[in-house]
């Protein structure tokens, strides 16, 4: 059987047998080359598609990021004697940010809100987040939170499942409000047309404290200068000669005197120069502009008029949501130029002394503090960044005080639908 084994195999070379091990050899390097092969493809075709994406975003990042920086440009370039909903970073400007602005092959929109136009719940009382939230202890809840002293909340969030401690400082964010015990998702995001707090809310709002000349303005509590230092009595006169006497500014000085005798810190309302000697309301509308119950160099917590919504107006003492309504209907027809026509607004309103009297030391017209939010889209409209940072303007500058990427989409204008949703 050997001898024909070798005598076969060398005639043909090979034995049948053999023959098919090698056959079956090269077939399952073949199959084995052929996965390797499509793994090999798969896994750059992972790669390539990874890569592909992290461009996108990277170029999204980057339009977003010249978002923020036209949003700098255009507020600081700005009037801030006042701001307004028509202004260059307004909703209601005859070239709103918000429209789609091409920048090389991809484009990005942006919003700025006036942050002055929202309640700052760092600053805001109890009966104003009462009227906020429509819950008392939710508004309760809240103040303790940013308290520096444990509350008689501290306990159920130490009974949580995923425990946690309220912050005892001011908001760093209003993302914090949905830790805050009693604040449901529909209460911060809102629900079908009722805006939510996130909407209504700002976690800081400065404004500088000058009048619509950009002037600053005078401290009521300065009047106890009056009857020592001429000089003083020479710079209000030049501020307030052509609306008040001398008479009157010496009235003021008295009222002034009347409060500190009385054990009172002086003057606590701009709604006490009614209270003065020859002071009509006429003269009041013409000097309250000039005139202020903090005399620091910015004020914080002050709504402007100029751009809050109807909720806003409605959570300010003294307002509801018809002289909200009011308040946006007059500034459609012209924005408030000065603290005296939205005095002399307030005062034609029904029980216009009252709601003067509780609403004017909580409303101003101008904000260096603004909301933006940007949405870079790369040219493929794929991998869209969303940037939200809190600006600060001074006289010589708009900077970032803060900024963090978000994970949602900007609703499209809704005269611009076609333009923003072009996929």
């Amino acid at each position: 059987m050997t001898r024909q084994r070798q005598r076969y195999s060398r005639m043909h070379g090979r034995l049948p047998g053999e023959r098919g091990v090698v056959l079956i050899l090269a077939i399952f390097a073949v199959v084995f080359l052929s996965v390797l092969a499509v793994g090999i493809s798969s896994a750059v075709r992972v790669e390539l598609r990874a890569s592909h994406t992290s461009l996108e975003r990277m170029q999204g990042l980057f339009l977003a990021e010249a978002g923020i920086r036209e949003a700098r440009a255009i507020l600081l370039y700005d009037n801030p004697k006042i701001d307004t909903l028509q202004d260059a970073w307004g909703p209601d400007a005859p070239q709103p940010l918000d429209l789609p602005r091409e920048f090389g092959a991809g484009y990005y929109r942006v919003r700025v809100d006036d942050a002055c136009g929202r309640i700052n719940i760092n600053k805001a009382d109890l009966d104003t987040l009462f009227r906020l939230t429509g819950d008392l202890q939710v508004a309760q809840a809240i103040v303790a939170w940013r308290e520096p002293m444990l509350g008689q909340d501290d306990a159920y969030y130490a009974t949580l499942g995923q425990p946690y401690a309220p912050r005892h400082a001011p908001f760093q964010t209003l993302g914090e409000l949905l830790l805050v015990r009693g604040v449901t998702p529909d209460m911060f995001f809102g629900k079908g047309a009722t805006p939510g707090l996130v909407d209504l809310c700002a976690v800081e709002g400065i404004a500088e404290n000058t009048d619509a000349n950009g002037s600053m303005r005078i401290g009521l509590n300065e009047f106890r200068n009056w009857g020592e230092f001429p000089e003083f009595q020479k710079s209000v006169m030049t501020k307030l000669g052509a609306t008040l006497t001398m008479y009157d500014a010496n009235e003021i000085f008295n009222g002034w005197s009347r409060l500190t005798s009385s054990g009172l810190p002086g003057y606590s309302s701009l709604a006490e120069l009614a209270t003065v000697a020859g002071l009509s309301y006429d003269k009041i509308i013409n000097a309250i502009d000039h005139l202020t119950i903090d005399p620091g160099i910015q004020v914080a917590g002050l709504v402007n008029v100029n751009t809050a919504r109807p909720e806003v107006i409605a959570a300010l003492p003294g307002g509801s949501m018809a002289l909200g309504a009011a308040i946006a209907a007059r500034r459609k027809q012209a924005p408030f130029a000065t603290l005296g026509e939205f005095a002399e607004f307030l005062l034609s309103q029904p029980n216009g002394p009252d709601v003067f009297a509780r609403m004017i030391d909580h409303v101003n017209l101008k904000s260096s503090s603004f909301i933006v939010e940007v949405m870079g889209y790369p040219p493929t409209e794929r991998g869209f960044r969303t940037l939200r940072a809190v600006l600060r303007r001074t006289p010589d500058d708009v900077y970032v005080i803060h900024q963090s990427e978000e994970d949602w989409l900007l609703p499209p204008p809704a005269e611009q639908t076609a333009l923003v949703g072009r996929k």
